[in-house]
């Protein structure tokens, strides 16, 4: 049975994202910051016979995520999806593959999901005094920055500023421009999700991007919250592999 949920389901939400909560950070941070009682985020539970959720799908704005820990009863959803209006609809690989030929999309797009796990090479690293935090005045030159980077999708101001304020930010400037950083959002006393990490195509191999990660999980671990990320770039995943993340699922979007 499906339902549209509120309020009174908050903690069955909460709970059981939390099951997989490397992987639901974005999702878990998205509930509390939205709610339930607006137009562009909406929450629709999966319920056992016994009144136990067992698959969310989840409206924020023209993005749906479809999530379940052990895919029961996916189907049922599909009517809901179908109904709507959005962009794309993304999940773990091995949950939105059983709905995919039911519902319409024209590519796809897969991402692997790694958590820092080894801080051995972190421990072994100077921070450099050149990698500075982001600060808001800085928003300006960081939405420059996402322009110049052709594998970003490009973000607005307001959606740099909302990350920044439940995370944090590490860059570094040349000659006046932002050429390298490295962000994290939807931080919570356990977990933080990296984002935005990238350099400037003129000044890349120079182990800019290295420096600002480093100094990001360095300040993340001292904080006893856990770095998670997702990649698609291989030459990026080499980076994090490298600092000491550990891949642990694939994620998968697909754009209508």
């Amino acid at each position: 049975m499906i339902l549209k949920l509120n309020e009174e389901y908050n903690n069955q939400v909460i709970n059981y994202l939390k099951q997989e909560e490397n992987f639901n950070l974005l999702l878990i941070g998205d509930v509390k910051r939205y709610g339930y009682n607006n137009c562009f985020f909406n929450i629709w539970g999966n319920f056992d016979d016994k009144g136990n959720i067992r698959g969310l799908l989840i409206q924020a704005f023209d993005l749906l995520t479809l999530y379940s820990i052990d895919n029961y009863n996916l189907i049922s959803f599909v009517e809901y999806i179908n109904k709507l209006i959005y962009r794309n609809i993304n999940g773990k690989i091995d949950t939105l593959k059983f709905i995919e030929p039911y519902i319409y999309h024209n590519r796809e797009r897969i991402v692997t999901f790694c958590a820092l796990k080894n801080i051995n090479y972190l421990k072994e690293q100077n921070i450099d005094v050149n990698v500075k935090k982001i600060k808001f005045g800085k928003i300006k030159k960081i939405l420059k920055l996402y322009e110049d980077i052709d594998e970003f999708e490009k973000p607005n101001i307001q959606s740099i500023k909302s990350n920044l304020k439940s995370g944090r930010g590490y860059y570094i400037e040349e000659n006046k421009t932002i050429v390298s950083m490295a962000k994290s959002t939807s931080e919570n006393k356990t977990h933080a999700m990296v984002i935005g990490v990238g350099t400037h195509p003129m000044y890349r191999n120079k182990g800019y991007a290295t420096k600002c990660m480093v100094k990001l999980c360095y300040s993340l671990i001292r904080e006893n919250k856990l770095p998670c990320l997702f990649y698609d770039n291989e030459e990026a995943g080499k980076i994090y592999k490298k600092i000491g993340f550990k891949e642990l699922g694939q994620w998968v979007i697909y754009y209508k």
